[in-house]
């Protein structure tokens, strides 16, 4: 189980995304998140969205069970804490 503190560590401002290449960043987000997040828990990993913005799941279903390795893959794929709504969310 991952924090908090982890998950700001790791989307934080000093973060450098897209450093893998040729690859659509936004599917594999959101891909790994439907594989670690149990269905019966979390049925909609997007939430919400705005015009560059998809609000992901609410913090509090992927604590559990995302790891570190998790978080810099997500990272990678910019995506963010929203502390304002709880949630992941991801510029697109």
């Amino acid at each position: 189980m991952i924090t908090i503190e982890q998950i700001q560590e790791a989307f934080g401002d000093d973060r450098q995304p897209f450093k893998t290449k040729n690859v659509d960043h936004d599917i594999v987000a959101i891909s790994l998140l439907r594989e670690r997040i149990p269905y019966e828990l979390c049925n909609a990993i997007i939430g919400g969205a705005e015009h560059d913005i998809l609000y992901l799941c609410d913090i509090d279903y992927a604590l559990e069970y995302l790891s570190v390795e998790d978080l810099e893959i997500l990272a990678d794929c910019n995506v963010w804490y929203n502390e304002d709504y709880g949630t992941l969310a991801l510029f697109v």
